[in-house]
């Protein structure tokens, strides 16, 4: 009988590789992925880049130092970082922590090499957290058009037949448990007077305005 067993890493290891805006599978990390047979939960991190991605990610982790925390400008993170650790609450599961290159970096010449590490952390996770910094507003709503992105990026069909269309609830049954988090958020709670949850503030930025007709 062979019994179930995870990765021992004491550091992460690129996953993906992004040199010169090409994005390669790093095999020494596939390697530790097949070693795992027990249950696995993937969570992957995307936000702007230098807004404490890994810091975040380290946290999870259990560890205070683990993915490079940056202290200038310049994105630290490239491509995308996986470090494998025993699960905290749940026995003999493993979690997967994939930490991404920082997305809207000005170094970068081609904007859609975004799309595609933002495509494939969506793949790969479970549960997929979008970080931010302060508040919801416009701009951060505007970063996550990455989203319609994902369309070019992603052919899903619920037919194999090359003449099928399509099918949007089959696209989106490839989409992870969404989690938004917002740093160095100081406002209160409230709408129209009323204390609000955390998910009722997060549905309201969200939710359809509607638009006039012209």
């Amino acid at each position: 009988v062979t019994m179930a067993s995870g990765p021992n890493m004491r550091a992460p290891i690129c996953l993906v590789e992004n040199q010169k805006e090409q994005l390669t599978v790093n095999p020494e990390a596939v390697k530790v992925l097949e070693k795992i047979t027990q249950p696995v939960m993937v969570v992957a991190i995307v936000g702007m880049y230098r807004t404490g991605k890994s810091y975040l990610m380290n946290r999870l982790a259990g560890q205070k130092h683990g993915f490079h925390l940056g202290t200038t400008v310049r994105s630290e993170t490239k491509g995308i970082w996986m470090w494998c650790v025993p699960h905290p609450s749940k026995p003999k599961s493993t979690l997967v922590l994939l930490d991404t290159e920082g997305l809207g970096d000005v170094e970068k010449g081609d904007p859609k090499n975004d799309s595609w590490i933002f495509a494939l952390a969506v793949l790969l996770s479970s549960t997929f957290v979008y970080n931010s910094v302060s508040t919801i507003n416009h701009q951060a709503l505007e970063q996550l058009h990455y989203v319609t992105e994902l369309t070019k990026l992603i052919g899903a069909k619920s037919s194999p037949r090359p003449d099928e269309v399509e099918d949007s609830t089959e696209f989106v049954s490839f989409f992870p448990d969404f989690v938004w988090t917002v740093r160095d958020f100081t406002l209160e709670l409230k709408l129209n007077e009323r204390t609000i949850t955390e998910d009722q503030y997060l549905e309201n930025a969200l939710k359809l305005i509607p638009g006039i007709r012209t």
